[in-house]
């Protein structure tokens, strides 16, 4: 075997090796935490309102799929192996309808549009701040939307901080949660009214 021959067969033997221990680690995946019916203690009855929580937006910077923790005032860094379970805007909205569907049982909550389903009230939610660190710090303009009117008659901002522990990936999941639910139940008694 040739000199060349065999100084390719030691570099190929050496790339096998370090492709044995250089394989990536595995992804881990983190959803949001819900409140049950129980916990949501909302009154009973039939049906009144028929509600739909529009998609939620989510600054840029952290609409991806991969956890965004902020490490500083002017830093951040992307987990490549911590991600949500699916996109975070889904994942807020998803999270939204099961809080309000479990505050008020007598309302029906759904996320995306029904063909044939008309809505009473739509749901309005932009994050203009999400910040995943120690610190969780959510930032939120939401209105309520009746039926047939294109501009709402008022808007709120929602302003949560929440604590994180050391701001690792499975800290920020249970603080989201936490902000999430306290989000949800400040919009559930502009549903709770009648019928516009």
């Amino acid at each position: 075997m040739s000199g060349r021959a065999l100084s390719c067969l030691v570099m190929l033997s050496a790339l096998g090796i370090a492709g044995c221990f250089g394989s990536s680690p595995a992804s881990r995946f983190y959803t949001l935490s819900t409140l049950s019916p129980r916990e949501g203690q909302g009154g009973g009855g039939g049906t009144t309102l028929r509600v739909r929580v529009a998609p939620v937006t989510v600054p840029e910077g952290v609409d991806r799929p991969q956890m965004v923790r902020r490490t500083g005032e002017n830093s951040v860094v992307l987990d490549e192996f911590d991600r949500w379970v699916e996109p975070l805007d889904a994942l807020l909205r998803n999270t939204l309808v099961l809080n309000l569907g479990a505050l008020l049982p007598e309302v029906q909550v759904v996320g995306g549009a029904i063909p044939g389903l008309a809505v009473d009230r739509t749901v309005v939610v932009a994050m203009n701040r999400l910040d995943l660190s120690s610190q969780l710090v959510m930032d939120a303009v939401w209105f309520v939307l009746p039926s047939g009117m294109d501009q709402p008659e008022r808007t709120h901002r929602t302003v949560l901080t929440e604590p994180a522990g050391a701001g690792a990936p499975a800290d920020l999941a249970p603080a989201l949660s936490r902000a999430m639910e306290k989000l949800s139940r400040e919009i559930a008694p502009e549903l709770a009214g009648p019928r516009p």
